[in-house]
């Protein structure tokens, strides 16, 4: 069993796509669980980070009503300029500031804490889905790998979620895609040493995987987009 301390050196080679840490995730005792705790851990600390610079943000701005006041001034007249029926153009502005706002915490009150929640949440979603997907495909190239070794490897994807510790700082931010690439060349190296695949197969693995996770995308975007214009955001 590896120890926590470990974390920050393996943190940091994953992200230069280093062997060590991959090979001694796959050689622990118990790689599924030393995978779950390096998850929780990167992603809680990266949620906490989001939250207080949340927090921090929405301190320095204006109350959200007012800037929702703001924004319907301007969709009205979007909404007359382009002969659009202004009610659903409010609708529709104070559906997306309402999701806006409580996702960032600018919302206030417990919306600040949503970061805290839903960062390990997604992390830990997407490791499991990760680690299923690519062993199955993996396998099925000729892997030798296990279920157990593959869930070991590829926690080392949250690795790019340490740069979101920056976040912190009110108005800084970091790139949603730097941060999707650089998690998807991690998972082609967890790939690669857990399920020991040459360079070719790892990474048609890893692009099937990322294909399969768009489709699991559009599908759950297109449920909601049916549901918010058959009823709305209720």
């Amino acid at each position: 069993m590896l120890q926590p301390r470990a974390y920050p050196e393996f943190v940091a080679k994953a992200l230069v796509l280093d062997n060590d840490p991959f090979e001694a995730m796959v050689d622990d005792d118990n790689p599924w669980m030393e995978g779950f705790v390096l998850v929780v851990a990167v992603s809680a600390l990266a949620g906490l980070a989001l939250a207080l610079g949340g927090w921090l943000t929405a301190a320095t701005l204006p109350a959200p009503d007012a800037a929702l006041t703001t924004l319907l001034q301007g969709g009205r007249q979007l909404a007359a300029l382009l002969s659009l029926p202004t009610a659903a153009v409010e609708e529709v502005i104070t559906d997306v500031w309402a999701l806006t706002t409580l996702g960032s915490g600018y919302a206030g009150g417990w919306s600040h804490l949503l970061p805290m929640i839903s960062v390990p949440g997604v992390a830990l979603v997407w490791w499991i889905f990760f680690s299923v997907a690519a062993f199955g495909i993996g396998r099925a190239f000729g892997g030798a790998g296990s279920l157990r070794t593959t869930l070991g490897a590829a926690a080392l994807t949250v690795a790019p979620l340490s740069f979101l510790i920056l976040s912190v700082v009110p108005f800084a931010g970091v790139s949603s895609a730097m941060l999707a690439v650089w998690s998807a060349l991690i998972g082609y190296r967890a790939i690669h040493v857990a399920q020991e695949l040459d360079w070719r197969r790892a990474a048609l693995t890893t692009l099937i995987v990322y294909a399969m996770a768009v489709v699991v995308i559009l599908l759950l975007a297109a449920a909601f987009g049916l549901g918010y214009t058959t009823g709305g955001l209720r």
